[in-house]
């Protein structure tokens, strides 16, 4: 809470600081001039700026992939919100369904060669400039116009110039962590290269069981659990154990992974809660699958992955609630998702999941 108060009021002091310097430069001195509008632009200034967050979204994006093209790095995806870009088959498509919390996403290749000496700072700082720059001749050209009119590029220039500070300052897994994290370890350099190599070969769909495994040794090995990259390890070996029906595997994956990683911390925690709940429930644990459940109703996040996952869903009726018209609904609504051709949709694991479940119905 403490630290969330002193990024909220670090940002409202640099945007007082910059219309601050505006209205001096301006040698403004009639608030009423300023002030002198018609009270409907206000809503209409504000679905502006909304907008414009993803404008910027899309430039932080082009970022990355500027300077990812600049130190060798090859396209893989390239996302903005619920539209994605698949490099694999040239396609672009609206996505049904997309994390919360990924506003958008370059994914890249990273060059050939030695972990130790691949470059990384200009593809992780990309988005950063590009939001900076942005700012930068937002704010810059506001003292080439008439006063109203650069005052709203100056309201204009704040949200690339706090996107730029929010993902410089390290915090959860932002681009500013990552590159704090890599810098100081070659460990974690090694994940990070590692990571985007892996997350090449499933947006290619090479099968969970195909992904080579020396990319899950580092899960086992105490020096890699210091750094909150083997946290994306921990869900694709995860996911590649429900891929082939494997739950005690699974079950384990989520028991080590809670057991020597800071999992509230993660960027993980959403997909955590829910699948251990999944696990409990499976494993006969349900106590704590219902403690699980009051806690992921409590929290909206949570409670919005709990309703993004039918699947999850349906077993906690079932095997919880032992309802099961309410197990059948949700699986039928599952199905078709599961076989929703769309290439975000992960129907290979889902559809398993959903025979799997189902098989209890025809038995």
């Amino acid at each position: 809470m403490k630290k969330s108060f002193l990024r909220i009021a670090g940002h409202t002091t640099i945007a007082v600081i910059m219309l601050y310097g505006y209205l001096i430069t301006k040698a403004f001195s009639n608030w009423g001039q300023l002030l002198s509008f018609d009270p409907i632009l206000i809503p209409m200034l504000l679905v502006g700026l909304f907008l414009s967050i993803h404008v910027h979204i899309f430039l932080h994006e082009a970022g990355h992939f500027i300077f990812g093209k600049l130190s060798g790095y090859r396209l893989v995806s390239f996302q903005v919100r619920r539209f994605k870009y698949s490099q694999a088959d040239h396609s672009l498509h609206h996505m049904q369904t997309a994390s919360p919390l990924l506003a958008g996403q370059c994914l890249m290749a990273p060059p050939k060669g030695d972990y130790a000496e691949l470059p990384y700072r200009s593809y992780l700082l990309g988005g950063i400039m590009a939001n900076a720059l942005t700012g930068t001749v937002l704010y810059s050209s506001a003292f080439l116009m008439e006063l109203k009119l650069g005052f709203l590029f100056v309201l204009f220039s704040f949200v690339p110039i706090w996107m730029a500070f929010a993902n410089l300052l390290p915090k959860g897994q932002n681009d500013g962590a990552v590159l704090r994290e890599v810098s100081q370890s070659l460990l974690a350099r090694k994940l990070l290269f590692q990571q985007l190599e892996m997350a090449q070969l499933i947006e290619g769909k090479v099968p969970f069981a195909d992904l080579p495994d020396t990319y899950f040794e580092s899960i086992n090995d105490a020096q890699y659990q210091k750094t909150f990259l083997i946290d994306y390890f921990f869900m694709v070996a995860y996911a590649r154990a429900l891929d082939g029906l494997e739950f005690e595997e699974a079950n384990s994956l989520l028991q080590a992974f809670s057991a020597n990683r800071p999992v509230e911390e993660s960027v993980y925690w959403p997909v955590y809660m829910l699948e251990s709940l999944f696990c409990d429930v499976l494993f006969g644990r349900l106590a704590d699958a219902e403690e699980k459940y009051i806690q992921i109703q409590a929290q909206p996040l949570l409670k919005r992955h709990w309703f993004g996952n039918r699947r999850i869903r349906a077993s906690y009726a079932f095997f919880c609630l032992v309802d099961v018209e309410a197990t059948k609904k949700l699986l039928e609504q599952e199905q078709a998702a599961a076989m929703d051709p769309t290439p975000e949709t992960d129907a290979n694991i889902e559809l398993r999941l959903y025979r799997w479940l189902k098989s209890y119905f025809e038995n």
